[in-house]
């Protein structure tokens, strides 16, 4: 039936070409989580600390080369025929493993591969399905395009590994890779109804490739609120990250609980991130400010991610993940849609890029430092020292300079921000790109001083 969908009727008020693009990123989503899932809760199982740190370790580096080595692909080439091969390179992944665990043949190794091909793939697909939603979607649509598309990722977040998990608790972990291969191919189709026309920004540009890498981590670096922005950000991922992930499943097997809550507790994530999409965070924004909820919520959920590891009860576990989703989305909304508008058009991919990059170059580090603590002490004990890093960490976002008044901006001040206040960190490598934008707005000049 899927096949013969013409036209998505979702996501109100986006255009087709966004609301398939959309469905897309739902349907990826919602594959990468359940083999990221079954994977760990495979690897909790048979390898322990040592096996989840390893994987977790390998992928982060893996991450860490491919995106910024990948990044100007979105920039140079049709964003439709990247995401296309990407999703199609995805399904062979999926069905590999699946026939791994039919024939009862996964290993740490074989797992490893999979994810290290899994993660080539997703660097070239992250940063188009980033980039391609401004492309196809008008500035005075944009925030609201932004929070559809957290709502979307939520819903795949949560459908992911609450299927995986019912999935292994009836079938086992070759279910679960079933599910994925299904997920992954209905994402193929979602792909291929992308029009031609989703382009790239330079495809007309000929240039040298090193160039646009080059071109995206220096504008990445120069511009001053978005690189410690982005720093302050990784320091906090070091801590949250292997919170949320690796730990989750060795902490569920101390406690005695079955793969089932390892999906409830994952989807419970997701359902606070949703709750924060669907209205909580523009309420907390209004009645507070965005840095100042920004604030709020990174206090709340280093407490949450403590107490995770005080708990006895996997009830009161879900309800943790839950309102550390919500924190999540109160973070990431609050500055997302500027951050978007503030980049130049034809940096957005790289630049997504860049900051993919040091997301995972922090969670390169995460699991190796999980896996010492571990080592040291229980499961448990980690979860606090997990959150004294964190919350030693969210202080660092009182230091960033000109973030709080760059969140004061009103979204038509924010477009193109980023250029007017540092257009040395956007100098063309040619003609054919288009000048610097100089500043029209007092306002902006005035935020920019702060």
């Amino acid at each position: 039936m899927f096949l013969r969908l013409q036209t998505p009727k979702w996501f109100p008020g986006l255009s087709t070409t966004a609301r398939w693009l959309l469905l897309c990123e739902l349907f990826s989503l919602c594959a990468s989580s359940v083999g990221h899932s079954t994977a760990l809760w495979w690897l909790a199982g048979h390898q322990g600390a040592h096996g989840l740190t390893a994987y977790s370790a390998i992928v982060a580096l893996t991450a860490l080369i491919s995106l910024p080595a990948l990044s100007p692909l979105g920039d140079r080439r049709a964003k439709r025929l990247l995401l296309v091969r990407g999703q199609a390179t995805l399904v062979a992944v999926a069905a590999a493993l699946c026939a791994l665990a039919s024939v009862d043949l996964l290993s740490l190794w074989s797992i490893c591969v999979c994810g290290v091909v899994t993660t080539v793939a997703q660097a070239v697909v992250q940063p188009v399905q980033s980039a391609a939603l401004l492309d196809v979607v008008p500035a005075d649509r944009l925030s609201q395009a932004i929070r559809i598309r957290r709502g979307t990722q939520a819903i795949g977040s949560l459908c992911g590994p609450a299927l995986a998990g019912l999935a292994m608790s009836f079938g086992g972990v070759g279910w679960a890779y079933a599910l994925q291969l299904l997920l992954a191919a209905a994402c193929t189709v979602a792909a291929t109804k992308l029009p031609a026309r989703v382009a790239a920004q330079a495809a007309a540009r000929q240039g040298r490739w090193v160039d646009d890498l080059r071109a995206g981590l220096r504008a990445k670096w120069l511009v001053r609120v978005d690189r410690w922005w982005t720093l302050s950000g990784a320091l906090m991922m070091v801590f949250y990250a292997p919170a949320i992930g690796l730990m989750l499943p060795l902490r569920l097997q101390s406690m005695g609980a079955p793969a089932t809550w390892f999906g409830w507790c994952s989807g419970a994530l997701s359902v606070g991130v949703l709750i924060g999409v669907l209205g909580v965070a523009d309420r907390l924004m209004l009645r507070a400010g965005r840095h100042r909820a920004m604030l709020m919520a990174v206090a709340l959920c280093g407490v949450c991610l403590g107490a995770v590891g005080a708990v006895d009860r996997v009830q009161v576990l879900a309800l943790l993940f839950a309102v550390i989703g919500l924190c999540t989305s109160v973070t990431q909304l609050m500055g997302q849609t500027h951050r978007a508008l503030a980049v130049p058009e034809d940096f957005r991919a790289r630049m997504a890029s860049a900051q993919l990059a040091v997301a995972h170059m922090a969670a390169a580090g995460a699991p190796l430092l999980a896996g010492l603590l571990l080592q040291r002490w229980p499961v448990a004990q980690v979860y606090g020292v997990m959150s004294a890093g964190f919350l030693l960490s969210g202080l660092a976002l009182l230091a960033v300079p000109g973030l709080k008044a760059f969140l004061r901006l009103a979204p038509e001040d924010a477009r193109n921000w980023y250029e007017r206040q540092f257009p040395a960190a956007f100098l063309r490598a040619d003609l054919n790109r288009p000048e610097p934008v100089p500043p029209d707005s007092a306002a902006v000049s005035s935020a920019a001083r702060h």
